[in-house]
């Protein structure tokens, strides 16, 4: 199911009683037509209006509800098919007021290619080519320490070689240290290497026990045929793979696949672990950090979300998946998330404790495991906020400050030859990004390349309202900062000294760090000072630069895509954003609409026949 089969339609929240009593999904959208929240109903009425009248104890709702001006809806045939496409704009829009899984970290993962003679390396990039991942784990190391040793027993080539079976190449270094059995020569069957490669990847899934009895039975094959030599091998790897069988001492005699899922939340952070069982045994453990739940949100609610995006995810789809999901409570749409689950022909099942003993156990250690997982968590934050304190005191000393810089603003300008130039202001506060203070500026008065006369009209509009606040645009920004940074060389810097002093405005140290040599300039001094690579002081300066660029280019990029995606609906009266995309969905292009039918264009969603000669007379006018 694609979003550009279904109609989307929009509707004012006043008018929120002419949505329709019919399943399907809803998109909560703010002033700036951006989506807020994204939510699935059997009755599309009653569910978004609700979120017009939210609890009074409930913070998150009264939020949301100071933030809905409008409401995009897509009617669906079927419940499953608006939990399908629940989850699809959840992760395409990141709607503020919705749980999502925060799942931008990049795990290890072990692969083992689907070619030939497959290969087996360590990535950290899932790509659905028919290759079978193996993860995640912790870190790279514990990943290329698990390759290494399985490397030993069961020698796969990592090589790029474009093995063919006919074309001989050159044995590498891997064959002599007995790492590969080098089928780049033929020095092993395929039938042999098929057999170690489906021995890898038993012993990834956790199926020891299987492993260790197909061993066994290539051992007595080979002593039976006197190959004593093959057989003592085998017999040394098995004692070896028993050797770490016996480290797993969490041992379950039922023998059903399954992960065990929970929730634990500590002040402001939420985080999900599953135990994956295999064989009965406890092979691994992963645990996410949850976005968007706040202290009055259920617990049903959030592992609900989050089993929707992480099973359905493409890393999941083509994982090895258990038989059965465990929780520690029943989820609401349970039913509905088997039926999402199993839509492409995987049978899973979905339970909670109160049948089994084992269950509760198991249930029981994952939550022991969470508490420790929000423990590191804040552990780390710990660590990372006094490495960002000794980096802000070395900047002090460096640039010889007054005090800890602990409000640092930066300037940015990123433009195409001089088109849609655009001005990027990002805040660090204490070291870390505070980006609700995060401002973007459209250059208005520059024509042509001048970025020097581009950062004197950013800073010129920062910092006017310092002196004169109803100058000012908005109400962000207020306070002076600490430190700015800019970003560029001597020029860059004394723009924006030269219009800061122009505005009265004097006190404020200011600097700038130069791309490439890394080098700080400050005012009244004549060389630059290079800071070493491993300074802290230049890692912060270094990040708050990275961050204003990133800033910067997304928000150029995006009035580029505008100028891309404009077309002649937008000069028609009546025509916004929502129409435009229904009526290009529909037709494919303007030439398509242009050649149809005032009836055809009226089909439309939303498009009414009087709007629809309106257009028609429009394209067509000469």
């Amino acid at each position: 199911m694609s979003l550009s089969s279904q109609q989307v339609v929009s509707i004012p929240a006043d008018s929120f009683d002419k949505l329709p009593p019919k399943p399907g999904v809803y998109i909560l959208k703010n002033d700036k037509d951006v989506p807020v929240y994204v939510g699935k109903a059997t009755s599309i009425r009653s569910r978004a209006a609700a979120h017009l009248h939210p609890r009074p104890d409930d913070p998150i709702g009264q939020a949301l509800k100071d933030q809905i001006k409008s409401a995009d809806y897509i009617a669906t045939q079927t419940p499953i098919e608006a939990l399908i496409l629940e989850n699809v704009l959840i992760k395409r829009h990141k709607p503020r007021y919705n749980i999502r899984l925060k799942d931008d970290k990049s795990y290890p993962y072990i692969k083992v290619t689907e070619e030939l003679y497959p290969r087996v390396f360590v990535t950290r990039q899932i790509i659905d080519d028919g290759s079978r991942y193996f993860g995640p784990y912790g870190n790279v190391r514990a990943a290329k320490r698990s390759v290494k040793y399985l490397r030993r027993l069961f020698p796969l080539r990592s090589c790029t070689l474009p093995l063919d079976g006919v074309k001989e190449f050159k044995s590498c270094l891997d064959y002599n240290l007995g790492l590969c059995k080098a089928p780049c020569i033929f020095a092993v069957t395929k039938q042999e290497y098929d057999s170690d490669v489906k021995k890898f990847e038993m012993f990834l899934e956790g199926k020891l026990v299987q492993l260790s009895k197909e061993m066994y039975s290539e051992m007595w094959k080979a002593s039976k045929a006197q190959e004593f030599e093959k057989a003592s091998k085998i017999r040394n790897d098995i004692k070896s793979l028993e050797t770490t069988a016996l480290r797993q001492r969490i041992v379950f005699l039922n023998q059903r696949e399954k992960d065990i899922i929970t929730v634990a939340r500590r002040g402001e952070t939420t985080a999900v672990i599953i135990f994956q069982i295999r064989e009965g045994k406890v092979i691994g453990r992963e645990k996410f950090i949850i976005e968007g739940a706040s202290p009055s949100t259920k617990d049903s609610e959030i592992l609900s979300a989050f089993v929707k995006q992480h099973y359905s995810s493409a890393r999941a789809r083509i994982s090895q998946l258990p038989e059965e999901l465990v929780f520690p409570i029943p989820l609401e749409d349970s039913s509905e998330i088997e039926l999402l689950l199993n839509s492409s022909g995987r049978r899973m099942k979905i339970s909670n404790d109160s049948k089994s003993q084992e269950n509760r156990e198991l249930l029981k250690l994952a939550q022991e495991n969470a508490q420790l997982v929000l423990a590191e968590e804040e552990s780390k934050g710990e660590v990372q906020k006094r490495e960002r304190l000794r980096g802000l005191k070395d900047l002090k000393e460096v640039i010889e400050l007054g005090k800890i810089p602990r409000r640092i603003e930066c300037f940015d300008i990123s433009n195409i030859h001089g088109k849609e130039a655009v001005g990027a202001m990002t805040v660090f506060v204490d070291g870390f990004p505070m980006k609700s203070e995060y401002r973007k500026f459209k250059i208005k008065t520059v024509q042509g390349i001048d970025d020097y006369a581009m950062m004197a009209e950013m800073i010129g509009r920062r910092f006017r309202k310092l002196v004169e606040p109803e100058i000012g645009e908005g109400k962000k920004s207020s306070e002076p900062p600490d430190l700015v940074v800019i970003d560029g060389g001597k020029g860059h810097l004394n723009a924006a000294l030269d219009e800061m002093h122009k505005d009265g405005i004097f006190g404020i140290p200011t600097i700038s760090l130069a791309k490439k040599e890394e080098v700080v300039f400050v005012p009244k001094r004549a060389l630059p000072i290079k800071l070493s690579r491993d300074s802290e002081a230049l890692h912060i300066l270094q990040h708050v630069r990275d961050e204003a660029h990133r800033f910067g280019i997304t928000y150029h990029r995006k009035l580029r895509g505008r100028e891309v995606t404009s077309s002649s609906l937008d000069e028609i009266e009546g025509i916004g954003e929502t129409r435009k995309r229904n009526l290009l969905a529909h037709f494919g292009s303007i030439n398509a609409i242009k050649n149809s039918s005032v009836d055809e264009i009226s089909q439309v969603g939303s498009v009414s026949k009087k709007l629809a000669q309106v257009i028609q007379a429009y394209l067509n006018k000469s």
